[in-house]
């Protein structure tokens, strides 16, 4: 095992206890069930459920499934955003027919396209638009070809003279591993959205686990420098 798979493992491990330690925050948001919130909070968990699985892998198996991480990771990104925009932005009757046929609003004669769902969310739920629309399409333009079998996936699986032999410097997979992080926090911002605490009730649920993602993200500072 190299140093630096072992920083990665380190790193992914830490993620993986904080979003654990997110999970359990959830249940403390006292969400009513309704069309909207039995919408938004299975797409929350589902990307915290994704997230853990990355994590598994970069923690038990890098060396074979790191590519398959990052295909997860647009996966979680689609998910935050999608719980994003269906706690707000998205009309009732989009609400609707998302709930009944799977399908998300249109654009014209096409589907909304990702990057819509990010800005027409940030608008509504009042976060940094311009930000997040960076964020979102760095995401996209670096996975694109791996989730879609570009030819980042012929790269990647012939860059050693051995076929299938994926080691790389696993250093350079730690921002992966904080950027999930970053959807991980994007998803509980959106559950508090739809909580009905009070904001003093609300700062007591939630400042504990902000502190320690505040923490989280300081680490990796300390280890850049």
């Amino acid at each position: 095992m190299t140093l630096s798979s072992q920083n990665l493992r380190d790193r992914a491990s830490s993620a993986f206890k904080l979003i654990h330690e997110t999970k359990l925050v959830l249940d403390n948001l006292d969400i009513k069930i309704n069309e909207r919130t039995a919408t938004v909070v299975p797409l929350v968990l589902a990307s915290m459920d994704t997230a853990e699985a990355i994590y598994t892998l970069l923690i038990n198996h890098p060396e074979e499934y790191w590519v398959a991480g990052l295909i997860m990771q647009r996966t979680q990104m689609e998910y935050v955003l999608r719980a994003a925009y269906f706690a707000k932005a998205a009309s009732h009757k989009e609400l609707m027919r998302f709930r009944k046929k799977g399908k998300m609003p249109n654009r014209g004669k096409r589907a909304i396209y990702i990057a819509q769902v990010a800005e027409d969310a940030s608008q509504h739920l009042g976060w940094d638009k311009d930000k997040l629309l960076k964020t979102v399409l760095n995401h996209q333009h670096e996975l694109s070809g791996v989730v879609h079998g570009g030819k980042e996936i012929l790269g990647i699986y012939t860059m050693h003279d051995t076929w299938g032999d994926l080691t790389i410097e696993w250093d350079e997979l730690i921002h992966h591993v904080d950027n999930i992080m970053v959807f991980v926090q994007l998803a509980l911002a959106v559950t508090m959205y739809i909580s009905p605490l009070d904001p003093e009730t609300m700062d007591k649920v939630v400042r504990p686990i902000y502190e320690k993602a505040h923490a989280y993200f300081g680490d990796q500072r300390s280890i850049e420098a």
